[in-house]
């Protein structure tokens, strides 16, 4: 082909290979962002029901506290009845989970088991992911260096009385996400 100077220049190909090459990479890059972005979507929405998971027991357990001294609550196990150490934290933990409880259909996002305590949440052991945590909240004499003690809610513990509880779940790393505290 020649130009108005004369001189004749040789027609290149529209896109080089390095071009296409480019091109490609790019595209792949696209799918691959994509496919990352929807794992993560699909990670959140774990993480989230497992939040909700902890907030209806931090809402179940704020409402029952205000009834639960009362004559005839039910669950019967989650009651405040006298004398107070004849009430334990795993007799009302399993009436609440039980098929027919009021927290029994909650599932487990993770494992799609039905959810399960946890002692604590410990990044170590990802098999707690999607597990509530129950601490007790016990305040120290004035004066102490430290305000209140944080336990594990234990099987064994009572709820007779009024107690303050601290509710956490663990997350997809089974690290702890606060949901709460209440006084039950």
């Amino acid at each position: 082909m020649e130009t108005e100077s004369g001189s004749a220049h040789p027609v290149e190909p529209p896109l080089k290979r390095s071009d296409n090459f480019f091109i490609l990479f790019m595209i792949c890059m696209v799918c691959i962002v994509t496919w990352v972005g929807y794992l993560s979507y699909q990670k959140g929405q774990l993480e989230e029901t497992t939040k909700r998971n902890g907030e209806a027991w931090l809402q179940w357990l704020s409402e029952a506290a205000t009834h639960r001294h009362e004559a005839g609550f039910q669950p019967e196990a989650c009651a405040a009845q006298l004398p107070p150490t004849s009430q334990r934290w795993q007799n009302c933990y399993q009436s609440l989970t039980a098929a027919d409880g009021p927290l029994g259909p909650q599932r487990n996002p993770f494992s799609s088991h039905q959810v399960q305590r946890a002692v604590k949440c410990d990044s170590q052991d990802r098999q707690l992911a999607g597990s509530l945590v129950f601490e007790k909240i016990t305040p120290t004499p004035p004066g102490s260096a430290i305000p209140t003690l944080m336990t594990a809610l234990l099987d064994s513990d009572s709820i007779g009385e009024k107690i303050q509880i601290r509710i956490s779940v663990c997350d997809s790393g089974s690290n702890p996400i606060r949901i709460g505290e209440l006084e039950f």
